[in-house]
């Protein structure tokens, strides 16, 4: 896991590139605040022609919630806006400026403003993806607090999961990913802030079953055995719950690749889900 972290060092120029390409391709609202006053609660939205009335694809990025930002999401962008797809790609802050526990709190804010914006804007369909940390962040949906506004939106019905972290129990004594624990985790919190280890709400599972959600858990064939299992389980979990969910493995990528290749619309990841929207 050290060695993610060098890589996601040494890739942000990379990544920022397509970011940096959609802006000056696209129309965007820029440094959206969705929480906070002053802080790193901000998105930015991309779009092709019109913002209201088109589908939402949401992004939110890894780095083991403390590297990168939205500045380095842009892969996704170009696929998906061809696709007639709006795109928001989510900031947080990082630890250690906050915790871990608070950056999953801004993730609840996020989704709060999200429903006002879809419905604001008339949104007929929501997609949520997350990459590695990204993934974790994402599945906040799953929290209680998002059981109203889901009655009152009922528009998700895909979620991409890519190469993500389901069980923080693995990593919170790991120098390599948690240095001084930077995330400030302990035996209990690990616990709290580790999808595989919740309690789902009945109701708000059922909620999501009748607007038909799936669950896309997906991992690059060259991620770590551990991602691997973690996705598997996670997904054997969503299973269990009652909820449609599918495993894939996609040859040749790695941890980092199988984001990277998203803004290639031609690549094995693009197409896959370009088909499931």
């Amino acid at each position: 896991m050290l060695q993610h972290l060098v890589v996601y060092q040494q890739n942000c120029e990379i990544t920022a590139y397509p970011t940096i390409l959609a802006r000056q391709v696209y129309k965007t609202r820029l440094d959206v605040r969705y929480g906070g006053e002053s802080d790193n609660q901000l998105l930015d939205i991309y779009f092709k022609e019109q913002e209201e009335g088109t589908p939402i694809f949401v992004f939110i990025h890894g780095g083991y919630w403390q590297q990168l930002d939205k500045s380095t999401s842009g892969p996704l962008v170009y696929p998906l806006i061809e696709h007639n797809y709006r795109i928001i790609l989510v900031d947080y802050n990082l630890c250690p400026d906050i915790t871990l526990q608070q950056i999953t709190q801004q993730m609840c804010n996020f989704y709060k403003w999200l429903t006002i914006y879809a419905t604001e804007t008339k949104t007929p369909k929501m997609s949520i993806s997350g990459h590695s940390a990204g993934a974790h962040l994402a599945v906040q949906m799953f929290k209680d607090d998002f059981l109203e506004p889901l009655k009152r939106l009922q528009l998700i019905d895909q979620i991409y999961l890519i190469s993500g972290v389901y069980d923080l129990r693995e990593l919170w004594k790991l120098n390599s990913c948690n240095a001084n624990n930077i995330l400030s985790l302990n035996a209990e919190n690990a616990i709290e802030l580790s999808p595989l280890c919740w309690l789902y709400n009945k109701d708000l599972i059922c909620e999501y079953q009748k607007q038909g959600l799936m669950v896309h858990v997906l991992v690059g064939e060259n991620d770590s055995e551990r991602f691997k299992k973690q996705a598997q389980e996670y997904c054997s979990k969503l299973k269990e719950l009652k909820l449609e969910a599918v495993y894939k493995e996609f040859d040749n990528y790695d941890h980092y690749d199988i984001i990277e290749e998203c803004a290639n619309s031609k690549s094995a990841i693009s197409r896959y889900i370009c088909k499931h929207l």
